[in-house]
């Protein structure tokens, strides 16, 4: 769904859905802009106001490379202009400038691993950092937690600014099939078959992790319970929701990243 829809859509419902691209530079644009205000949103919480943080979506033709954000360009003020696109190797192959090192040992190995992602983002939250120095799962405290039932990994090395795609690809490891990796003592990293459902399930995570440490003996929901629950809110859809909503709620006009 491009922003000047989803900037005049008054009928935005429990039925809505993204509008299937009519070409690969419809699509193209849809994940340049969805990445744009994914960075905007991140800004809105001032998550990644020193640069800690990356959004990546991988191009819909040339599937070995990805957008990103040129580093330099503070978070709240990303627009499609801003964003390069990078290939495997780390080179800029499209627009100009550098992206954030980390960013590319990180992101590269999981695009490359996992070719059902289109969108992954990591950054440095209020709770999801801290939650991350237990170097454990999410525990089932919440709805939100739901939504990684089953579909969470956990990388416990130490390797606490990756610098080489090697640690990356053990990180792609830990992630697995699923849709959340706990990064021990760095943070927390969503994927989604969109960039807009990986922003929005990094909500989720934050929110989830801001119980587990509010509420560390909170009680957990039961793995049937889970089991049950996850269907309804763990649904690539339920993600892709939730970044219409933060989209709305803290960027208000969407074709300010035009």
């Amino acid at each position: 769904m491009s922003t000047d829809k989803l900037a005049s859509d008054t009928s935005f419902s429990l039925s809505s859905a993204p509008e299937s691209a009519t070409s690969s530079e419809a699509e193209r644009l849809v994940r340049k802009q969805e990445t744009a205000l994914g960075y905007r949103i991140m800004a809105s919480w001032g998550w990644g106001a020193d640069g800690s943080g990356h959004i990546t979506a991988r191009d819909p033709e040339r599937t070995d490379a990805f957008w990103s954000l040129r580093y330099g360009v503070p978070f709240g003020e990303a627009r499609v202009e801003d964003l390069v696109l990078v290939n495997h190797c780390g080179d800029v192959i499209e627009g100009s400038g550098e992206i954030n090192p980390a960013g590319f040992c990180i992101h590269a190995p999981i695009h490359s691993t996992r070719l059902d992602v289109v969108g992954a983002i990591h950054t440095h939250t209020p709770y999801g950092t801290p939650f991350s120095a237990l170097a454990a799962p999410l525990p089932m405290s919440s709805q939100e937690a739901v939504a990684f039932y089953g579909r969470q990994g956990v990388f416990t090395g130490e390797e606490v600014n990756v610098t080489d795609l090697a640690t990356g690809q053990r990180i792609a490891d830990a992630l697995g099939t699923g849709r959340l990796v706990v990064l021990a003592n760095h943070g927390l990293l969503t994927v989604g078959t969109s960039v807009a459902s990986a922003v929005g399930f990094y909500l989720n995570a934050e929110r989830a992790a801001e119980v587990a440490v509010k509420v560390p003996d909170g009680r957990v929901i039961s793995p049937a319970a889970a089991a049950q629950t996850h269907p309804s809110v763990g649904d690539e859809l339920n993600g892709w929701h939730i970044f219409q909503w933060l989209v709305r709620s803290r960027v208000g006009d969407p074709t300010v990243v035009n």
